[in-house]
């Protein structure tokens, strides 16, 4: 008896199957990216936090011992200064006097010349903790790879251990003399404001006696100071974040607005740390991370 061959017919998938597998796929995919990507985003803020927490014990070792907030002008050496700016400084009996530098969370220029450059508060937080041995050795227990010689630009500003967040963004440091808004007047929606002098006795910033004499004021830098913290009323339709994550970078074209700040006020005349978060941008406050709550002065354009 001849043995019967029974044939199979293979099946083809149908144009509608192959889109749902497809479908399937590319859902599990996106479901898996975003669960990576929050589990990535989570170990950085944690990371992140971390820093800002050693920073603040940093700053409780220095308070304890010196009995005060660290200087609001932070004297930087000659030897740690660019050299367009060490040639500069006045000598006091031969000896080269330091520049001072403000503590500010904020951007600055020299005088009135040049562009407005965002400041290292942080390195300079550093640089003033060097007066307590303690304090730099909680600064010193920071990873390394969050702790670093950094300057924003090596012609203005001096080259200092600079902590960063897990985005590699300095963090950034609030003195009380130098929190909430800054600028010359209230600016309008869209402006970023005009920077006003901190030597300007209008503005308070310092009492009679705090600054450098007259003939020694060229110590000084980076004296035209602003703090602005914008909102998205100052961007249109796209607010801060042009509708996604990130600054948006067409309303920055067109308005050539650059945020200075997180706009944050001080408690209890206590300097704090933040970084400003995984878009970098320090005026969408949502996703900075802090230590503990803070207050945000309101920069008042609608």
């Amino acid at each position: 008896m001849t043995p019967r061959h029974t044939r199979h017919q293979r099946h083809a998938f149908t144009l509608l199957e192959l889109l749902i597998v497809v479908g399937i796929v590319a859902a599990l995919v996106a479901v898996t990216t975003l669960v990576g990507t929050a589990v990535i985003n989570q170990g950085k803020n944690r990371a992140t936090l971390g820093v800002i927490q050693t920073l603040d014990e940093a700053l409780a070792a220095y308070i304890d011992k010196q009995g005060e907030n660290p200087p609001a002008l932070v004297p930087v050496p000659v030897g740690q200064l660019p050299d367009p700016i060490a040639n500069q400084m006045p000598s006091y009996d031969g000896t080269p006097l330091p520049a001072l530098y403000p503590a500010l969370d904020g951007r600055a220029r020299e005088d009135n010349a040049g562009e407005m450059e965002t400041l290292n508060s942080v390195g300079l937080f550093i640089e003033s903790a060097k007066a307590v041995p303690e304090a730099i050795e909680v600064i010193n227990s920071i990873n390394p790879r969050l702790l670093r010689l950094y300057t924003p630009n090596d012609e203005l500003q001096p080259v200092l251990l600079t902590a960063f967040d897990a985005w590699d963004n300095p963090i950034r440091y609030v003195h009380p003399k130098f929190d909430g808004i800054i600028e010359r007047e209230q600016r309008s929606r869209g402006d970023a404001g005009e920077p006003v002098h901190y030597e300007n006795p209008a503005k308070g910033f310092f009492t009679a006696g705090a600054l450098p004499p007259t003939n020694q004021r060229i110590r000084l830098r980076m004296n035209v100071i602003r703090r602005n913290r914008l909102v998205d009323a100052d961007f249109g339709d796209g607010g801060l974040s042009g509708g996604g994550g990130g600054l948006n970078q067409q309303s920055l074209s067109d308005f050539e607005l650059i945020p200075d700040s997180d706009g944050g006020l001080t408690s209890g005349n206590r300097p704090y740390f933040y970084s400003a978060g995984p878009d970098g941008n320090p005026a969408t406050i949502e996703d900075n991370i802090y230590f503990s709550p803070v207050q945000h002065a309101d920069p008042g354009v609608e």
